[in-house]
């Protein structure tokens, strides 16, 4: 079986504005096809024996599988977090059609 193509990038921002900010920079070099902000998720967790809820902004990115390393690179650059989450999903962007849509996106340079 080969490895996708194709990969969704999951990351997190406390502030809705920097989330736009790095998906316009990331879409300017040209290193994601596109990135979805789910504003205000929360996020329930464990943290020192209580159980903590926070808010933040899911973001989701759409990109080439040999775009990852860049991705990862410029989230570590520029976040905030000592450690952010970086989640990386390999995916196939499903329908011939949308396929077409995304490469044409691609071809065109957005």
């Amino acid at each position: 079986m080969s490895a996708s193509q194709e990969i969704l990038v999951f990351t997190t921002l406390a502030d809705r504005d920097l989330a736009e900010e790095y998906i316009a920079e990331m879409l300017q070099l040209g290193i994601i096809v596109s990135g979805t902000i789910f504003p205000e998720v929360a996020l329930l967790y464990q943290w020192e024996g209580k159980l903590t809820i926070d808010s933040e902004n899911k973001v989701l990115l759409k990109a080439k599988a040999d775009k990852y390393a860049a991705i990862e690179e410029y989230i570590m650059k520029k976040h905030p977090y000592l450690a952010p989450e970086i989640i990386k999903m390999d995916v196939s962007f499903g329908s011939d059609k949308f396929k077409a849509f995304i490469k044409d996106k691609i071809a065109k340079g957005g």
